[in-house]
């Protein structure tokens, strides 16, 4: 696939609608196209942080999830086998 040159338009940022030229550092560099749209490098940088709280978020939400999950198994006699992950009647 050829790079595109110095100097060349890629897109707007659909975040902040910023133009996005190749070889603008940062900007550049680490843009992305999501959905057929782009995203600037410092954007992306922007929202690390929010990233980062919706994802540790999301994985105690399925931790909690399970343990229901496990909690009404076990109250219909089921017990799962921790070495198989596999639900056993008691």
């Amino acid at each position: 696939m050829r790079e595109p040159d110095i100097g060349t338009v890629l897109g707007k940022c659909i975040l902040d609608n910023s133009i996005i030229v190749e070889g603008s550092g940062l900007r550049s560099n680490h843009a992305t196209l999501r959905g057929g749209r782009w995203v600037c490098g410092e954007c992306l940088v922007g929202l690390l942080d929010d990233s980062v709280a919706a994802l540790t978020s999301q994985q105690k939400e399925a931790k909690i999830e399970t343990e229901m999950l496990i909690r009404k198994v076990k109250k219909y006699g089921w017990s799962v086998n921790p070495e198989t992950g596999k639900l056993e009647k008691l």
